[in-house]
């Protein structure tokens, strides 16, 4: 991939379906920025053309690009910094794999993303907010399964609207407060 700058990144793909995401059969995650990895739920429908076929290299490329960010600026330790992180890496999957949004960037219709969006500016920069609750979601707190990751593709689109010479291949060092200038 010459679209981002890679090096020293080990890649560990195993069948580990309680780390896959029951939709896709396949999940992943960055634990350093050099180390990557990939969950896969062997027994999941269709796992051969869905999993394997499709969603195999856009797992990598996302979390290539935590592994990139990682590298230069961090992943973040606030809401924001982690929602842009998120954003950016599905920005970078659609860019280099030709694809659309995955399920988490488009979850919250407009209502709830208005909604959201508020109640997140309140977090933006605290280091104490909750991870799971944002990206996975808590119906006692309201805030619903992948909020985070919807909030931080907005804020990466909304971004690339306004700056349309720029690709999220050229941004894994921006600041994440650049993104909501």
């Amino acid at each position: 991939m010459k679209k981002i700058p890679l090096s020293n990144i080990d890649v560990v793909v195993s069948e580990f379906a309680k780390g896959a995401i029951p939709e896709l059969g396949i999940g992943g995650r960055t634990h350093s920025p050099n180390l990557i990895f990939i969950h896969l739920d062997t027994k999941f429908p269709n796992f051969i053309n869905i999993t394997l076929n499709k969603e195999l290299e856009r797992t990598i490329v996302h979390e290539l690009s935590h592994s990139v960010r990682w590298k230069t600026i961090g992943y973040g330790e606030t809401l924001l910094k982690a929602s842009i992180s998120e954003g950016l890496a599905d920005h970078l999957d659609m860019e280099i794999n030709n694809t659309g949004p995955h399920l988490w960037d488009i979850a919250l219709n407009a209502g709830q993303i208005s909604k959201m969006m508020e109640k997140a500016k309140k977090e933006y920069n605290s280091r104490g907010y909750n991870h799971s609750e944002w990206f996975y979601g808590v119906k006692e707190k309201s805030v619903p399964r992948w909020a985070g990751y919807t909030l931080g593709f907005n804020l990466v689109a909304e971004y690339l609207k306004k700056n349309p010479s720029k690709k999220p291949s050229q941004l894994h060092g921006l600041k994440a407060e650049e993104f909501i200038k």
